[in-house]
């Protein structure tokens, strides 16, 4: 014979782990939002400011609001079945993301909305719960008490964050950096919902401001530029839809500021990889989930995943919706894919390298392939070089081909890669200063004259480095006026 023994959690102590489940500032405020869109909000204004010696969070939308029965039990925790059919836009997974993501940043909630004329509000107060152990909430009717009350429109909901206490990071001072923590949810933002901000096609536009200012959309794919290089849409399997970009070099960007908007933070070394979308929102970007290493050569790579909410289960979606598992058959599918989504990035700089190493371009480097080997050595048949060794005596000759050698075996290849690796685009090598360029071009434009003319060396000049960058530097230096 069993019996069997209710086991009633206890608040206190459940309450308090509920805080640990792992939201940050940035996917706590994110969280909130999703069910400001699922309530069909147009508009949804966050505010986020230090109030004497607090900092308060407000978030308000004039979506559908709430009446007193449904506020009550949005406000439970566990308010909906994560196996019931979500609707196709709905954002929500657990019916815990209200409660746990304003828990894990603050230890009072207050949720006020209006509908149809008629306005309720009930506070979770976390000290209250601990002090006496009881799954207690507050109904308030003191609704002019409660900050940024008066923002809320004719129909909507307003979520507020008091006693915020789990903010980190100063700028120095010893007191929390505030100005930067905003600063980061709202590009935080701009990503997560950059598709609702823009209002692409089949999806209701949103606007989303915070502290009063407006956010833009950031689209990771830079699908705006022409140079960027996208792949016809695919349908892996039944709800997962896939397309893989290629972003544009930073040689065509005119403003490098642009560059590095869309390289997001941290740049693209890190950012690179699959923009996993559930229903539009972004959930997890910037990994290739275990299936292909971060390099510098596909840094400019990046794949988009779509799936609907009927995909929860299979993706594994967590509660704060921002991990995921990716399912074998798509695992299969995209490895497949991998040496094909990565190939035009690579190819950009392939590209560039071909450059450098032509033989048809004058390299100061040979690049040679041997096996799986590649060789870096100083082109000792360089017009500038070997003009410059023929001038030499045979003794003179002798240490300057030992002094090639030198530098050529001295090449920093583990300085390069690790540098490679963090950065590419930081990589520059030293300029030539205006008298060295100058000699330079005169005795690179004597060489070429020994087997062309005059117009056939120009043109060759015209299309390598370091002249076809100083044009008119190489012009003038040579005696020529501008063409």
């Amino acid at each position: 014979m069993t019996n069997e023994i209710e086991l009633t959690p206890e608040p206190g102590i459940l309450i308090e782990s509920l805080r640990d489940i792992g939201y940050s500032f940035d996917s706590a405020l994110a969280d909130i939002i999703d069910n400001s869109i699922t309530a069909h909000a147009r508009e949804i204004s966050v505010f986020a400011l230090p109030i004497e010696d607090s900092f308060k969070v407000a978030i308000i939308d004039d979506g559908d609001g709430l009446n007193r029965s449904d506020l009550l039990q949005a406000m439970r925790l566990g308010s909906t079945n994560p196996r019931d059919e979500r609707a196709i836009g709905d954002l929500g997974r657990f019916g815990l993301g209200l409660k746990t993501a304003s828990f894990s940043q603050c230890r009072r909630l207050t949720v006020a909305s209006r509908q149809h004329g008629k306005t309720v509000a009930f506070t979770w107060d976390l000290d209250t719960v601990v002090r006496e152990n009881s799954w207690s909430v507050l109904e308030r009717a003191d609704f002019e008490r409660i900050f940024t009350f008066d923002e809320l429109p004719p129909t909507g909901t307003l979520v507020l964050w008091e006693k915020v206490d789990r903010l980190t990071g100063d700028n120095g001072s010893g007191k929390v950096d505030y100005a930067r923590i905003v600063s980061e949810a709202q590009d935080h933002l701009s990503l997560v919902f950059h598709r609702f901000l823009s209002g692409e096609k089949g999806i209701q536009k949103v606007k989303i401001s915070v502290n009063g200012r407006s956010l833009d959309p950031i689209d990771p794919f830079n699908i705006a530029n022409d140079a960027t290089q996208a792949s016809p849409e695919e349908i892996v399997c039944p709800g997962v839809a896939l397309r893989s970009f290629t972003l544009p070099h930073i040689s065509t960007y005119e403003d490098k500021r642009e560059y590095d908007r869309y390289g997001l933070p941290g740049g693209y070394l890190r950012n690179q990889g699959v923009y996993l979308y559930r229903a539009k929102r972004l959930i997890i970007f910037g990994t290739w989930f275990g299936l292909a290493k971060k390099t510098a050569l596909t840094q400019l790579t990046r794949v988009k995943i779509d799936i609907g909410t009927d995909q929860d289960e299979v993706w594994k979606i967590d509660v704060k919706k921002v991990s995921a598992q990716m399912p074998e058959t798509v695992r299969r599918r995209v490895k497949s894919l991998i040496q094909t989504i990565g190939a035009p990035s690579r190819k950009v700089y392939r590209r560039r390298g071909a450059r450098l190493t032509s033989p048809t371009v004058y390299p100061v480097w040979n690049r040679t392939e041997n096996g799986e080997k590649t060789t870096y050595s100083i082109n000792t048949e360089h017009p500038v070089l070997k003009n410059f060794r023929e001038g030499l005596d045979e003794e003179n000759q002798k240490q300057f081909d030992s002094l090639i050698a030198l530098i050529g075996a001295m090449l920093p290849t583990e300085a390069l890669f690790y540098d490679m690796s963090n950065n590419a685009e930081s990589i520059s090598a030293t300029a030539l200063e205006s008298e060295d360029f100058s000699r330079n071009a005169r005795t690179f434009f004597a060489a070429l004259k020994q087997f062309k003319n005059d117009e056939e060396s120009l043109d060759t000049m015209r299309t390598i480095e370091p002249y076809q960058t100083r044009w008119n530097e190489t012009l003038a230096a040579l005696g020529i006026e501008e063409q």
